[in-house]
């Protein structure tokens, strides 16, 4: 082997990789256009534009910077790469009271306006696509259970009684294995400032002990990485075109 030969194959050995996994996927993703709706197979035309709730830049920025994509995803795969959809709340609700069907694959748009598109390594913990709207069905329990352990309709129930969904994700923030003995999710304690009480208690502020007469006050990152997580909800409709479902029809098949 000649050195000329030698640096060519070692070129050659670092461009490849480079052209496919870099060059390629980057000149693919430029080109994406925004999916159009179909007035046949969606019964409206228009482009396709997600609504998001939430503080969706930087709360994501949050999620990224203490680590919780190594261990939660937010990708629900394609059905060749995996039973994503078979799983309960997992890709959405497959029998939503109002909505029927929602499941289907993650795309692009899901992770609009985010810093980086947190798919995730593992799934040590539980995939947060859906996270938000799971924790909107736990409220409507919660809320039920509550209003027939008092004999009283929901709409009865006081703030206080009422089941507090950005309370429960400081909890768990705080402290995660309050509500889960065996969760190995690190606490983030140092989200939270302990402060005196005086007078009345901080709406947004966990107890720490009522003996004590301190509480513990969510800072800025605890709140904006409760307002994102709250906001994933990534079950919404989508062109037909790009649309999982069991039972997927046009709407002109409806």
């Amino acid at each position: 082997m000649t050195v000329k030969t030698f640096f060519i194959g070692l070129i050659a050995s670092f461009a490849f990789p480079w052209l496919v996994v870099v060059a390629v996927p980057f000149a693919k993703m430029r080109a994406v256009e925004i999916p159009q709706y179909d007035d046949v197979a969606d019964g409206k035309s228009g482009a396709y534009t997600p609504v998001k709730s939430g503080r969706v830049t930087d709360g994501s920025a949050v999620y990224g910077a203490e680590g919780c994509a190594q261990c939660h995803s937010q990708l629900a795969r394609p059905t060749y790469a995996g039973n994503d959809l078979g799983r309960p709340a997992l890709a959405g609700i497959a029998k939503d009271p109002n909505l029927g069907d929602t499941r289907r694959e993650s795309n692009l748009w899901d992770y609009d306006k985010e810093p980086f598109a947190w798919i995730g390594e593992t799934r040590m913990g539980p995939d947060l696509s859906n996270y938000g709207r799971r924790m909107e069905i736990r409220t409507a329990e919660e809320n039920a259970k509550t209003a027939e352990a008092l004999g009283v309709k929901v709409e009865e129930l006081s703030v206080a009684q009422k089941f507090n969904p950005e309370m429960a994700v400081y909890q768990h923030l705080y402290n995660p294995r309050a509500d889960n003995t065996k969760s190995i999710c690190p606490s983030n304690k140092c989200f939270f400032k302990k402060s005196a009480v005086k007078g009345q208690e901080q709406p947004n502020a966990l107890m720490i002990d009522p003996s004590s007469e301190l509480e513990l006050v969510p800072g800025a990152e605890a709140q904006r990485l409760a307002s994102y997580l709250l906001g994933l909800k990534r079950d919404g409709e989508v062109p037909f075109s790009m649309n999982y479902s069991r039972n997927k029809k046009k709407a002109t098949g409806k």
